[in-house]
């Protein structure tokens, strides 16, 4: 039966989808309550959502949004960790934790609109932060103009010396 309450539920899930930059399905069967708000907190700290979803929910609100088959995702008691500034975020911080806790498996995910299998996760997860990649494009981008920097001064230091020698030699 759809009560007004699944029914929102569905619309939230849906908004979660739309603006997600990356998403990992996780099986937490296994861990503590305490342990889970523990996990709750660890993710929340580095700006991420973490929350258990109803799998049949979650599966309506990802056909209406066209995210693709996330239902094999869905198999037994599920949280969804969710970014939505940095896309490796929660791919990195369910690694982590699947190192920590035995129980927890990542089952799948999403990122930028593609499904992700489990078996990708790892790899995804070891790639370079969206700030670690400004900056390491930041520092690329100062490097010739520090480097000009420095032969422009050197250039100029230099016609400083030779005009200083030509005004001595007209002296003498």
């Amino acid at each position: 039966m759809v009560t007004e309450a699944k029914k929102e539920e569905v619309e939230e899930l849906k908004d979660k989808f739309e603006r997600a930059e990356g998403m990992v399905f996780s099986d937490y069967r296994g861990i503590t309550a305490n342990d889970l708000n523990k996990l709750r907190e660890a993710f929340t700290k580095e700006g991420l959502e973490y929350r258990v979803v109803k799998n049949t929910l979650a599966a309506i609100a990802a056909e209406e949004t066209g995210m693709g088959d996330v239902s094999k995702f869905l198999e037994g008691p599920i949280a969804m960790a969710v970014g939505y500034d940095d896309p490796v975020l929660p791919f990195k911080i369910s690694s982590d934790t699947e190192e920590e806790y035995d129980h927890f498996t990542a089952q799948g995910g999403m990122i930028e609109g593609d499904l992700v299998e489990p078996e990708e996760i790892e790899s995804i997860s070891k790639l370079s932060s969206k700030e670690e990649l400004m900056a390491s494009l930041a520092m690329g981008l100062k490097s010739p103009v520090r480097k000009l920097a420095y032969v422009l001064k050197a250039k100029v230091n230099d016609l400083a010396v030779v005009l200083d020698q030509v005004k001595e030699a007209k002296e003498e």
